[in-house]
């Protein structure tokens, strides 16, 4: 697995823990909610589809829906980029608001995205990436590009932020910081401004898949077995061991996530390889991230007391 982004930390050795009951320790609802997340009595499924799809009562938005607002921005269709940029703005404002020192900063760097984003969507290839995958991929672009520009050794640790509940939507930007956007977008072609009309509800429910776990899926996409969804871990969950079966992405977004022995931080990037295996998935804060997935994944089964770590 490869690590990238501010706010990555190796754990401590024995002996120099700060953190109370020790960052490897496990409550055991965590491992319950493993239990209950591989084991249904229905059906025991053990790839991750089975477990997204098996209750989900929302209507699933296609990859093919994502892609298409693609295609049309890369015909000039601003309209198309504003769908995207108010389901996908908030995540990256939350991704990049590590990187720098200020909120306006923050949403700067944000609105450089989606410029990016339409400057490049006829560059764009479904079999590359999902949408959502590709956008977070020039959110950090522009984030290495800021670290390199400013010399900023990304070793710093970030204030760990509060986990908002899955009640909550990630905060969002004033519609002004569009304007913004479409102002610049308007300067290169000549076209007038775009005033959206304003936008009902894009984002879908928090969906609680196995206790203390929770999702929103994004996007799916059935012909290449991806999803891309927001995962949410409340404190002290564990998410399954698992093998992926192709590239997995995880952009974290808030709280602290231990991914072995590792911790990450907001603002930290994770890529799994097709065939590796994720044995410890971990927050003792909980957390939200980005994560980009096959639905092929293989949830293993974890064996009473199984995995279980101390210091």
């Amino acid at each position: 697995m490869h690590v990238f982004g501010l706010g990555v930390q190796t754990p401590r050795e024995p002996g120099h823990a700060t953190e109370p009951c020790g960052i490897y320790r496990i409550a055991a609802v965590g491992w319950r909610a493993y239990d209950l997340m591989v084991h249904a009595p229905e059906s025991r499924p053990t790839r991750l589809g089975d477990v997204l799809y098996r209750n989900n009562k929302q209507v699933l938005v296609s990859e093919d829906t994502w892609g298409g607002l693609v295609q049309s921005i890369a015909l000039g269709d601003q309209l198309a980029l504003h769908a995207l940029y108010a389901r996908m703005h908030g995540i990256v404002f939350a991704w990049i608001r590590p990187f720098v020192s200020d909120r306006r900063a923050a949403e700067e760097l944000m609105l450089d995205v989606f410029h990016d984003v339409w400057r490049t969507a006829s560059s764009y290839n479904a079999n590359d990436d999902t949408v959502v995958g590709w956008i977070m991929s020039q959110a950090r672009s522009r984030a290495i590009d800021r670290l390199r520009s400013e010399q900023v050794t990304p070793s710093l640790l970030p204030a760990i932020e509060t986990v908002v509940p899955p009640q909550t939507d990630l905060g969002r930007q004033s519609t002004s910081l569009w304007l913004q956007l479409s102002r610049r977008i308007a300067a290169e072609t000549g076209e007038e401004v775009l005033v959206p009309l304003p936008e009902g509800r894009t984002e879908p429910d928090w969906q609680e898949v196995a206790p203390g776990i929770f999702c929103k899926l994004l996007a799916t996409d059935r012909t290449r077995h991806r999803v891309s969804m927001l995962v949410q871990l409340t404190p002290e969950i564990a998410y399954p061991p698992h093998t992926h079966a192709g590239v997995e992405e995880l952009y974290l977004l808030h709280g602290e996530l231990m991914i072995e022995d590792r911790k990450l931080y907001p603002g930290a990037y994770n890529r799994g390889e097709p065939g590796e295996s994720d044995q410890f998935v971990w927050s003792r804060t909980g957390c939200i991230c980005v994560l980009v997935t096959s639905t092929r994944d293989v949830l293993r089964q974890v064996t009473p007391g199984e995995g279980k770590r101390s210091i």
